[in-house]
Parts: C-alpha cells; sequence; structure tokens
C-alpha cells in the first residue's frame, strides 16, 4: 500500500476506528468480487486502493450523524450524502492510477440513476465503482453498525438479488452471489 493512502487511513482510524474496519471488509469483498468477474490487476489494484479510501469523505460529517441511532433526518441525510464527493475533493489532487478517485465520487451511485451524487446510470458508472457499491452495501448489512447489530449475510445477499438489474448491475451482483455460493456464510470468507 502507498504511504498517501497508509497515512489518510491512520488519519481516519484516528477519528473513526469503525470505519476503516468497514472500509477494509469493503476491500476484502470487492475484490473477491472482482476476482469472479476476472478483471485484470490494474482494476484490482484501483479497486483495492479505491475501497480502502472511499468513505474518507465521512470525514467531515459529525460523529452524531455517523454513530446515530434510528432514522437520520432528511438534513441529516443530505449530509451523509456529500461524503463521496468530500472524499473525491480531498484526494483528487493526489497521483492516484487514473479513474481511482472517480471510483470513490461514484460508489453511492446505482444502475438505475438513484444513486449520488451525480445520478449516474449504467455503464456510465465505471465498472469499479459498481463492484464497490455492492460490496459496500454486503458489508454493511451483513456487519454490525455503530447504530443497529448485524443483519446478516443472508439479507444482504438477498438485498443484491432482489435489486438485481435495478440498483446494482446484473454481472456484478451475480458474480456477487456466485462468490458466496456454498461458502460459510461470512462476509470475508
Amino acid at each position: 500500500m502507498c504511504v498517501i493512502t497508509q497515512v489518510i487511513e491512520a488519519t481516519m482510524k484516528a477519528k473513526d476506528p469503525y470505519t476503516v474496519q468497514h472500509q477494509q471488509r469493503v476491500t476484502q469483498i470487492a475484490l473477491s468480487i472482482a476476482g469472479q468477474m476476472g478483471l485484470p490487476a490494474d482494476s484490482m489494484e484501483k479497486l483495492r486502493i479505491a475501497g480502502t479510501l472511499h468513505d474518507l469523505g465521512k470525514i467531515s460529517i459529525p460523529n452524531e450523524i455517523l454513530v446515530k441511532p434510528g432514522r437520520l433526518s432528511d438534513l441529516e441525510f443530505a449530509i451523509v450524502k456529500t461524503h463521496p464527493l468530500v472524499g473525491y475533493d480531498i484526494l483528487n489532487p493526489v497521483e492516484f492510477p487514473q479513474s481511482t478517485t472517480q471510483i470513490i465520487l461514484q460508489h453511492h451511485e446505482r444502475w438505475n440513476g438513484s444513486g449520488y451524487p451525480h445520478g449516474l446510470s449504467g455503464d456510465n458508472i465505471l465498472l469499479e465503482a459498481r463492484i464497490l457499491g455492492v460490496a459496500d452495501v454486503v458489508e454493511a448489512m451483513a456487519a454490525d453498525r455503530p447504530y443497529r447489530p448485524a443483519l446478516g449475510i443472508d439479507r444482504a445477499l438477498e438485498e443484491i438479488s432482489h435489486n438485481k438489474g435495478s440498483l446494482y448491475d446484473p454481472t456484478v451482483a451475480e458474480a456477487c452471489s456466485r462468490f458466496y455460493s456454498g461458502r460459510k456464510l461470512n462476509i470475508l470468507n
């Protein structure tokens, strides 16, 4: 891992150790999905860096919003939705492999255009961002969150399967299902 990535990750860990652990698990899931899809080494490297830093923008969100139990207000959710753009703005001046910061910017975009920050859809979303988005959802649902207990891997995989072709790229969703098929259902196995 490059030094700048390590410094950023250490800085994030000082503010929010949970987010760093989440990013590490998301990265492992994303790389596993990408491996199922046979992505080339350069895409895997971009995905590894983007996964490790995808929630950097949350550094600008007050902790009381990040760990709030229960539902966020519309205003609080609007603040949370700024994190991909904030992360992009922080990282864009740094030299990373081409499109790495775009992957971070796009990781909450959805196949049908209902995501954020720009409402991109389909193939207008970078493939690595589509993979990262699926991995992010799987990890977020399968693991404990600061504000709720884990919903479980079965529920996470149901979400991906149910919304394949609407929220999630069908090819990515199928690769995710293949990866977990027949495995002990642990988010990192």
